[in-house]
């Protein structure tokens, strides 16, 4: 199996998720579990850090920042072409913790319906604290984190399916890779694990939630939690999901009107505020949300792969 990492600007990072990743080769037999680095152009010394400290690693080295959903499908197709069951996906700044992968195999092999699997990520700065435990989606198309903030200690989560899995820290089966496709590309960051989530609900496959596999996570360490650029991102996602999972009338109803809000109510909003970067990534966060809605509405009534997403 195949155990991948995307990294932009995360010399820094590395060290420790790598390191956590690589004592998880006892959950498998010897040698089967590969690790895979996709490098989004850094120029902070990754690559030499990879070189010098991490040679058994595989490097797949991008000439430029293609994000998140487009580096996870190159290594994904990698997988593919070499008969891999499964791939983990980490992000460079989680820390998988002892028996992370040995459970979320466990729960695989004991739950052959579902096809995405996760566990219990808590902040590592706060390690008692949840970050999450799976993805709740409401009505209106929104993703968050379930239990987040919720005190580990009292975290009373049984094992069983979960509406989406987050990419940060996941176990996917390749078989329903093969099946409905790999991340629409079309996302750069945030919403592409909800939207895979989706899509393999609508082909049968389950999400599934195991207490056991536990992961610490670096908050917010790539774009800075609640900063202008998370915020436009995960706007831009949340329109395109929308257009693409919500109801017929509903999602033609929803986009625009979201968009609306964030650029003559947000933005403003935000202007009042002082913060007039956040009220930038507002008014971005609806024009490119409603470009990339747009753009989905040909695989939407077609029911197919996104273009780029194709195994």
């Amino acid at each position: 199996m195949h155990a991948v990492v995307v990294t932009w600007q995360g010399a820094h990072l590395l060290p420790d998720c790598l390191r956590a990743l690589a004592a998880q080769a006892h959950a498998i037999a010897p040698g089967r579990l590969e690790i895979v680095v996709v490098d989004n152009g850094s120029t902070d010394g990754t690559l030499e850090l990879l070189a010098r400290d991490f040679p058994g690693v595989v490097v797949l080295p991008l000439p430029m920042n293609l994000g998140f959903a487009e580096a996870n499908n190159l290594a994904f197709r990698r997988a593919l072409a070499r008969g891999a069951d499964f791939v983990a996906l980490v992000n460079n700044d989680v820390e998988a913790g002892a028996g992370w992968l040995e459970a979320l195999l466990a729960a695989a092999r004991d739950n052959q319906g579902a096809a995405l699997f996760c566990g219990t990520l808590v902040f590592r700065d706060q390690p008692g604290k949840v970050n999450g435990t799976g993805l709740c989606i409401d009505g209106l198309g929104r993703a968050r984190d379930r239990d987040f903030g919720a005190a580990l200690g009292t975290l009373q989560r049984a094992a069983g399916p979960v509406e989406g899995i987050s990419g940060g820290a996941c176990l996917l089966r390749t078989s329903l890779l093969r099946r409905i496709g790999l991340f629409d590309p079309d996302y750069f960051a945030y919403y592409e694990d909800v939207e895979l989530s989706l899509r393999a609900a609508r082909a049968g496959a389950i999400c599934w939630y195991t207490p056991l596999a536990v992961a610490r996570h670096r908050f917010g360490a790539t774009f800075g939690p609640g900063s202008p650029r998370q915020r436009a991102l995960l706007g831009r996602g949340h329109l395109r999901t929308l257009a693409l999972h919500g109801g017929g009338w509903k999602a033609m109803a929803l986009v625009p009107l979201t968009a609306w809000y964030r650029t003559a109510f947000l933005a403003p909003l935000f202007l009042l505020r002082g913060k007039p970067d956040l009220a930038l990534a507002e008014i971005s966060a609806a024009l490119e949300g409603m470009g990339a809605a747009l753009r989905a509405v040909p695989t939407r009534l077609t029911g197919g792969i996104p273009p780029g997403a194709e195994p």
